[in-house]
C-alpha cells in the first residue's frame, strides 16, 4: 500500500457510507475507505502513513466554471481589486502607473477587478483617467464582471474606435457628450477585440511570453488552486495557444491539476475537422464543451432583461450576441456534431432563448449534458423548462459577497430577491455545480459555501434568504455534483474504493462550524492522484 490517512474525520460524499476514518491509497486511486483498524491493517514497511489527527478529510475541490488561463494572465497584470488596495478611482489609477512603470512601452496593459460601485467614492473611471497612467501604453481596464472595460486613449487608437465607429453587433462604445468615445466599452466592443478575434489581444500578450514563460504562469496558477484545495477546474476560455501551453506544462511535469478545456464557440471549427471529441486527451488535459456567450453581465447592466434595470436610469434591458435564429444555428451545429455545450445565459430574456434553442435539439434525458452557465435570472417557468429538458447549471454563490450588491442596485429591492435560486433548483432535481468564474471572483470555494448559506452581500444586506442551502448541500456542488459536468462522476468527485485519489484535507470540519467562519478554514493539504502536491500550516 503506497499510502494510508488515519485518525481523520473523512467526509465521502457518498449517501451510502458519509463518514469513515481512514483511506488508503494505490497507484493513484482509492483502495479502501473505513475505520482505522480495518485500513491499518493494509499497511507494509514501505507505507507512508498520515496520522490526520481528527481533521477533515474531503474529495478535492473541483471548479466547473474558471477561467484559470485569463487569471493566469492577469495576476501578471494591475490588480485593481479593493482587496489589493484600489478601494478610490485614483488607487486604481496608481496601480496602473505603477504596471507602466514595468511594461516596454507600447505593450498592452491590463487591470482587473474594476467596478464603480465597490469604490468608496464610486467613481466611474474613463479614457481621460486611464491617459494619467500611461499614454504609451494602450490599457484595458477589466470590469469586474469581465462583460466590460475601461481604455484609454492609446487603446482606443489601436481598436481603431472613433468618433465614426458604430457600435458592433452585440456591443457598445460608450460616448460623451461630444460623441467621442469615453473609453467604456460593453460586451463585443471589449470582448471581440480582446478576446475573440484571431489574434487577440489576449492571445497577443501570452505570446509575449516564451515557452518557460507560460509554463511558469500556468504552473504558479495551478499551484494556487491546490493551495485552496481545488484540483481540477473547467476553463471556458480555451485558445489554441493556452491548450499548447497547457500541453507544454504537463510534458514538462508541472501541471498536477485536471484541467477540462472548452473551446469558444468561434474557434472551434478546426475541432470539429479534425474529428476531435470531447474527452480527448491525458489524465491531466482534456477537450470540453464547445463555450458559447448569449448575454452579458447582471453587474454590469449587460444581461439580456425583459424589464430594464432599475438602476442607473436608462441602463436599459441588456445586450444579445445572438438573435434567436442565430443562437439556433450554433446550438444546432455543435449538437450534431456530439459535442456538449455550454453557454452563458445570465438574464431572463436570454435564458428563454437558449432554453428554446435547447428544446429543439435535446434527446431525452440530455446525453451530452448540455448545460447553461449563471443562470441567475432564471424564472419559474424557465425553471419546470430546465428540470423538462434535464439541463445542467453551473452557478457561482461567491458573487453574493463580492457583486450582491451591484445586482441589488441593478434589480432593485424586490427583483433581485429572486436571483440565483439555488434551494429551489436543488429541490427539483435539477444538476447544479458551483465555481467561482474566477477572475470574477476569488477562486477559494470556501467563500462559495459560505455564501451559498448566509446569502448576504458585502454590505449585509440579503440575498434571497429563501433560497439559502445547507453546507453539506454546498461542499457536494463542489464535488460529487461537480464532476457530472465532465462526465466523471465514476472517477471523482467522491471518496469510494476505485475512484481518482484526489483528496483535500481541512483544519476544521466545514459541515459543523458557524457558516460566517467556514471561508476561513485552512486547507492543511491537497492530494492529486495520490500525490501530495500541497501542504499547508
Amino acid at each position: 500500500m503506497e499510502t494510508i490517512f488515519k485518525n481523520g474525520n473523512i467526509l465521502t460524499m457518498e449517501e451510502s457510507a458519509p463518514r469513515a476514518e481512514a483511506l488508503a491509497v494505490q497507484f493513484g486511486r482509492i483502495y479502501r475507505v473505513g475505520r482505522n483498524e480495518e485500513i491499518e491493517n493494509l499497511s507494509r514497511p514501505t507505507t507512508k502513513v498520515i496520522d490526520l489527527q481528527g481533521q477533515t478529510m474531503l474529495p478535492g475541490f473541483i471548479d466547473t466554471h474558471n477561467h484559470f488561463c485569463l487569471y493566469a494572465l492577469l495576476t501578471d497584470q494591475a490588480d485593481c481589486r479593493p482587496a489589493a488596495g484600489c478601494v478610490r478611482g485614483e488607487d486604481v489609477v496608481e496601480a496602473l502607473k505603477a504596471q507602466a512603470k514595468k511594461t516596454s512601452s507600447g505593450k498592452w496593459i491590463m487591470g482587473w477587478g474594476y467596478a464603480a460601485y465597490l469604490l468608496d467614492d464610486k467613481k466611474e473611471l474613463t479614457r481621460e483617467d486611464l491617459d494619467r497612467a500611461s499614454k504609451k501604453h494602450p490599457i484595458c481596464l477589466v470590469h469586474v464582471s469581465v462583460h466590460g472595460a475601461v481604455v484609454n486613449s492609446r487603446a482606443l487608437k489601436e481598436l481603431g474606435y472613433t468618433k465614426k465607429t458604430p457600435d458592433p453587433p452585440g456591443g457598445k462604445i460608450h460616448r460623451d457628450t461630444q460623441g467621442e468615445p469615453n473609453g467604456i466599452l460593453s460586451e463585443s466592443a471589449f470582448m471581440g477585440p480582446l478576446f475573440f478575434s484571431s489574434p487577440s489581444i489576449y492571445s497577443k500578450m501570452v505570446a509575449d511570453y516564451d515557452r518557460e514563460g507560460r509554463i511558469e504562469m500556468m504552473s504558479r496558477c495551478a499551484a494556487r488552486y491546490r493551495q485552496l484545495g481545488i484540483v481540477g477546474a473547467h476553463d471556458p476560455f480555451v485558445d489554441n495557444l493556452t491548450l499548447r501551453t497547457y500541453q507544454e506544462t504537463e510534458n514538462a511535469g508541472r501541471f498536477p491539476f485536471r484541467l477540462y478545456a472548452y473551446i469558444l464557440n468561434q474557434w472551434a471549427d478546426p475541432l470539429i475537422s479534425s474529428g476531435i471529441g470531447r474527452g480527448f486527451g491525458s489524465e491531466w488535459i482534456k477537450i470540453g464543451a464547445i463555450k458559447i456567450f448569449l448575454d452579458g453581465g447582471m453587474s454590469s447592466r449587460t444581461a439580456a432583461v425583459y424589464k430594464p434595470y432599475v438602476y442607473p436610469p436608462k441602463a436599459g434591458r441588456g445586450i444579445l450576441n445572438y438573435d434567436q435564429k442565430g443562437i439556433n444555428r450554433e446550438i444546432e451545429k455543435f449538437d450534431r456534431a456530439g459535442y456538449q455545450i455550454s453557454v452563458h445565459a445570465q438574464g431572463d430574456r436570454a435564458l428563454d432563448m437558449i432554453l428554446k434553442a435547447f428544446g429543439r435539439v435535446i434527446s431525452k434525458g440530455n446525453p451530452l449534458r448540455h448545460h447553461i452557465v449563471h443562470a441567475g435570472n432564471l424564472t419559474p417557468p424557465q425553471i419546470d423548462r430546465v428540470e423538462e429538458l434535464n439541463m445542467y447549471i453551473a452557478s457561482q454563490a461567491n458573487f453574493f459577497s463580492l457583486l450582491g450588491d451591484g445586482f441589488i442596485e441593478a434589480y432593485g429591492p424586490i427583483r433581485s430577491q429572486e436571483l440565483y435560486r439555488f434551494h429551489t433548483l436543488l429541490k427539483r432535481g435539477i444538476k447544479l455545480g458551483f465555481s467561482s468564474d474566477c477572475p470574477v471572483a476569488e477562486p477559494n470555494p470556501l467563500i462559495g459555501v459560505r455564501d451559498s448559506i448566509c446569502r448576504r452581500t458585502a454590505s449585509g444586506q440579503e440575498f434571497g434568504p429563501a433560497e439559502c442551502i445547507t453546507a453539506e448541500q454546498a461542499v457536494a456542488l463542489y464535488t460529487r455534483e461537480a464532476a457530472y459536468f465532465s462526465f466523471e462522476e465514476k472517477e471523482r468527485g467522491t471518496l469510494k474504493e476505485g475512484k481518482m485519489a484526489d483528496l483535500v484535507v481541512l483544519g476544521k470540519d466545514p459541515l459543523t462550524l458557524p457558516p460566517e467562519e467556514i471561508s476561513s478554514c485552512k486547507v492543511k493539504m491537497t492530494v492529486v492522484g495520490g500525490q501530495i502536491v500541497y501542504e499547508g500550516k
